[in-house]
C-alpha cells in the first residue's frame, strides 16, 4: 500500500484539473443576468455510435441564470425508473440556485453497468459523455451552461454509473463533484475502463469530490462490511468510507491504506435521524482539511436508496467548481 501511495503522489502532479470550493457561488451575492419568463422543461435524444436513441428530460428554472452560465445536475433513476419521474425533490433546490436539472433514460428503465463501450449492451457511458459535450457545446433550450459546475448524481443502479463515469477517460475529468444513493462498484468482462479490485493510477485519477450515502440494512445493494459487521476490523475491507471511494482518496493523498492513527476510519462531522433511524455524517480530514471532499453518509438500520437528502446532497454537489489546472 506504500507503493500505492507513492504512485498516488506522482500521479497526482499530472492531473489535468483539480476541483475548488465555490464560496459564495450560490449566495445572496451571487452575480445573475436576465430570467425567463417561465420554467423550460422538455425533452430531447442522443443517438450513441450503435444507432439506439437515448431520451433525457431537462428543467431550465425561472430563477435568473448565473453570470457565468448555469449549474448542471444530472440525476440517473434506479431500476424502473426513468428520466421522466426521477429527481423531483431536487427541483426546490436547483431552482433557487438558477441551476438546470437533467435527468436521463436509460434504455429499458435500466442501465448498462461498464466505464467503457461493451458490444451488444446499450451504451450508457456513452450516451452521458454525449450528453455532456452537447450541454458545453449547446447549452440547453437556449440556456448556457457553466462548465466549470456539471454535477452528477444517481440512486440504485443509476448511482453505480457516477463510479463508472469517474473512470472512462472522455468523462472522469468533467464533473464538479457527484452523489452515489445505493451504489456501488464492479466490472464486468471486457470493460478495459474499469477497475473496482484495487488502486489504479490510471482509471483513479480523478479529483472529483464524491458523497456516498448508504443503509446498513441495504438488502437489494449490500454494502461492504464497516465496523459495525466484522470483528476484529480489517482495515483491507471495512473501512468506513466504502471501497469504492478509497482508490478516488488514495489517489488525491486522502487514504494510506495502513490506517495509520486511526487516519483512514474517517472523522464524524455530523450526527441525525432519517426515518427514524440514526445517521452519520463522516470525512476524511483525518489526512488534511481539502479530504473533507470525500464523504459518507452511512444509516444505521437504514434500507435501499435513502430518502429525504435532496438539499444535503444538492449543498455538497454546489460547494464545488471545477477548475482547469492550466
Amino acid at each position: 500500500m506504500k507503493t500505492l501511495a507513492l504512485i498516488a503522489a506522482l500521479t497526482l502532479a499530472s492531473v489535468a484539473v483539480a476541483e475548488a470550493a465555490c464560496d459564495d457561488v450560490f449566495g445572496s451575492s451571487f452575480e445573475q443576468i436576465g430570467a425567463p419568463a417561465s420554467v423550460i422543461s422538455s425533452s430531447a435524444q442522443i443517438q450513441t455510435s450503435d444507432g439506439v436513441n437515448h431520451t433525457w428530460f431537462y428543467r431550465v428554472p425561472a430563477t435568473a441564470p448565473p453570470i457565468g452560465g448555469r449549474p448542471v445536475l444530472i440525476w440517473l433513476h434506479g431500476d424502473g425508473g426513468n428520466g421522466s419521474n426521477t429527481g423531483v425533490a431536487f427541483r426546490p433546490f436547483t431552482d433557487l440556485d438558477g441551476a438546470i436539472l437533467i435527468t436521463p433514460s436509460g434504455i429499458n428503465n435500466t442501465w448498462t453497468h461498464a466505464s467503457a463501450d461493451l458490444p451488444g449492451l446499450p451504451q450508457d457511458a456513452q450516451f452521458i459523455s454525449l450528453l455532456i459535450d452537447s450541454l458545453i457545446a449547446n447549452g440547453v433550450a437556449g440556456a448556457r451552461v457553466d462548465r466549470r459546475r456539471i454535477y452528477l448524481g444517481g440512486e440504485s443502479r443509476g448511482a453505480y454509473m457516477p463510479y463508472f463515469l469517474l473512470q472512462r477517460p472522455s468523462t472522469k475529468f468533467d464533473f464538479a463533484a457527484v452523489a452515489v444513493n445505493a451504489g456501488l462498484l464492479y466490472c464486468q468482462a471486457g470493460d478495459g475502463d474499469c477497475e473496482a479490485s484495487a488502486f489504479s493510477a490510471t482509471r483513479h485519477n480523478a479529483p472529483t469530490p464524491i458523497l456516498h450515502l448508504h443503509g446498513t440494512n441495504d438488502a437489494a445493494v449490500a454494502p461492504p462490511p464497516t465496523s459495525t459487521f466484522n470483528n476484529p476490523i480489517n482495515w483491507s475491507v471495512d473501512w468506513r468510507v466504502f471501497n469504492p471511494i478509497k482508490f478516488w482518496a488514495l489517489q488525491n493523498g486522502c487514504f494510506s491504506g495502513s490506517n495509520s492513527n486511526g487516519r483512514d476510519d474517517g472523522i464524524i462531522r455530523e450526527n441525525f435521524m432519517v426515518g427514524g433511524n440514526s445517521a452519520t455524517r463522516y470525512d476524511l480530514t483525518g489526512n488534511g482539511a481539502s479530504c473533507s471532499k470525500y464523504q459518507l453518509i452511512l444509516v444505521n438500520n437504514g434500507g435501499h436508496v435513502i430518502g429525504g437528502q435532496s438539499e444535503r446532497i444538492w449543498t455538497f454537489l454546489k460547494g464545488y467548481c471545477r477548475v482547469d489546472s492550466n
